[in-house]
């Protein structure tokens, strides 16, 4: 998990202990899968990585912990992945 700047060393640590508990794809600042050009290299929603191609993306709000905290996440995934994906709607 990487480390956020401008955050104490205390808040680091237990931010780094801390699993996603509930990802909620249908609140404020939420976009569905749009189609994207990946530069950089990043990885899917399976754990392959992505590399200068064409792919999805969108912005979801990741629960931590218990409910306190939430913060926006952005997930990518090939074409497959969406269509394997079974979610609640």
């Amino acid at each position: 998990m990487k480390l956020k700047t401008g955050r104490s060393i205390g808040w680091n640590l237990e931010f780094a202990t801390m699993k996603i508990t509930q990802k909620i794809h249908n609140g404020a600042d939420c976009y569905p899968w749009t189609k994207t050009f990946v530069i950089w290299p990043r990885r899917t929603i399976n754990g392959k990585p992505l590399f200068w191609e064409w792919a999805y993306k969108r912005r979801y709000w990741a629960v931590w912990g218990t409910g306190f905290h939430m913060e926006p996440e952005v997930e990518y995934a090939t074409i497959f992945d969406i269509l394997s994906l079974k979610e609640e709607v």
